[in-house]
């Protein structure tokens, strides 16, 4: 039990650097418009959510929010009112929670069906479309909400956000989240397989020692 607490303490640690590293590459490039667009980072974080089981479905947007939020702080005044919370982190608590869903009841739909594309690659695809929704819907929502009054410049980026960005990213989510997905539970298959590995050696090795004893 404790292994395998320490092994998903490990993956859960690896995907949040990798999601910083997407969000601080995305973040660099468009920090001239002001708003990012997650390209990367959301694809990775809405599969995240949706290649285990639902208790786990919360966690891809969190650690995208988790990063969002540490990265405003330190990207400097351009970025520090994104820092809140309440806008960058809570709606994004969400993301994984709508797209687990929906990956759930297609996958139920859909496990039937003769063609690989809609038994295992489309649940995927779509979901990646409702969680993209969901962080965009959600993350305005909660800047019109917490920042009161929008002044000019400020409705220029959220406009760009919503009309450039938002279409890219339902794109790549669309494209990215069957791929990650794919190789999310083949990293989870070879981990899996080398516990059990691990644990049937172990076994072995006690019955060997047991038998040992009781010759001598």
């Amino acid at each position: 039990m404790k292994k395998d607490k320490a092994y998903y303490v490990a993956f859960i640690g690896v995907m949040t650097a990798l999601v910083f590293v997407l969000f601080m590459l995305e973040s660099y490039v468009l920090a001239g418009f002001g708003v990012t667009a997650c390209i990367l980072s959301l694809p990775v974080a809405i599969s995240l959510s949706i290649f285990d089981d639902w208790k786990k479905s919360f966690i891809g947007g969190t650690i995208l929010g988790v990063c969002s939020c540490v990265f405003c702080l330190i990207g400097g005044a351009g970025f520090i009112f994104y820092a809140n919370p309440l806008i960058s982190v809570l709606p994004r608590f969400f993301i994984g929670i709508t797209a687990y869903w929906t990956y759930f009841g297609l996958s139920k739909l859909f496990k039937k069906a003769k063609i690989r594309y809609f038994r295992e690659i489309l649940p995927c695809s779509i979901a990646g479309v409702v969680g993209s929704i969901t962080n965009t819907v959600l993350y305005l929502l909660s800047i019109n909400i917490w920042m009161g009054s929008i002044d000019g410049a400020l409705s220029a980026m959220l406009s760009v956000a919503a009309t450039i960005y938002f279409p890219i990213e339902l794109a790549a989510c669309f494209v990215l989240v069957p791929l990650y997905v794919m190789a999310l539970k083949k990293v989870n298959r070879r981990i899996t397989k080398k516990k059990a590995t691990a644990s049937a050696t172990s076994d072995a090795t006690h019955e060997e020692n047991a038998v040992c004893e009781n010759e001598k």
